[in-house]
């Protein structure tokens, strides 16, 4: 379905046999994101959901450009559709709550949600593989499925952009997308893969790792105030 990479092999090309790998668990989550896009989920189909993925690593690739200066191949997806998925991937920042409502509007809040889950997922492995120093993985091939249409009906209005489930255990952040649980559990996979330490999770505040607690999350503060993250 898509080439996997291995990153341990390569951490010894670039490094030296003594270097640090990369945990398993993050390349397993990786993997398991990949299938999981290449799925219909529960208001995308299996070829839009790759659709949004193209055209999120594309959008984001031009981050740096002004927005009249970024071009992109041309998609099946709708008008509405681009325009958000080329937002969240590019222009974050810029997201303010009148244009959510829109979007939220011209598209429902499911397939909203899903579309983010998405295009957050391909971000957040496109950065890491940046971050080593190597080019972007494959995206995969479309592989089947129907849309369920499931969304969670324990929500509420807690003042985000879209209904959350409430009440909820564990941090604020890791319900986000929880009006859909499929959509949710894609974007946490590698949130609790790539951001907890060894042998710790998300939602663990101590953890045994190269990085304490407090120096991870002062790296994720600096680089959500670069971001211009809303959250």
């Amino acid at each position: 379905m898509t080439e996997t990479f291995n990153y341990a092999e390569e951490s010894k090309e670039k490094w030296g046999p003594q270097a640090g790998c990369v945990r398993q668990d993050i390349v397993d989550a990786h993997r398991q994101t990949w299938q999981a896009i290449a799925r219909a989920g529960s208001f995308w189909s299996d070829g839009n959901r790759i659709e949004i993925a193209k055209q999120a690593r594309v959008a984001r690739a031009q981050r740096s450009e002004l927005s009249f200066n970024r071009s992109y191949p041309d998609s099946t997806l709708s008008s509405e559709a681009l325009e958000a998925v080329r937002k969240i991937a590019a222009d974050a920042g810029k997201i303010d709550r009148s244009w959510a409502s829109k979007q939220v509007a011209a598209l429902g809040e499911g397939s909203y949600a899903e579309m983010v889950s998405i295009v957050a997922s391909v971000t957040a492995i496109d950065a890491f593989s940046e971050a080593l120093g190597r080019p972007n993985e494959p995206l995969p091939s479309a592989a089947g499925g129907s849309c369920s249409q499931d969304k969670s009906k324990s929500t509420t209005d807690i003042g985000g952009y879209l209904p959350m489930v409430d009440p909820w255990e564990g941090p604020n952040v890791s319900r986000a997308l929880s009006l859909v649980p499929t959509a949710n559990q894609l974007f946490m996979t590698n949130v609790s893969s790539m951001y907890g330490g060894n042998g710790g999770g998300f939602n663990d505040m101590v953890w045994d790792g190269p990085l304490s607690r407090p120096q991870a999350e002062l790296l994720a503060a600096r680089v959500s105030s670069i971001n211009e993250c809303f959250y």
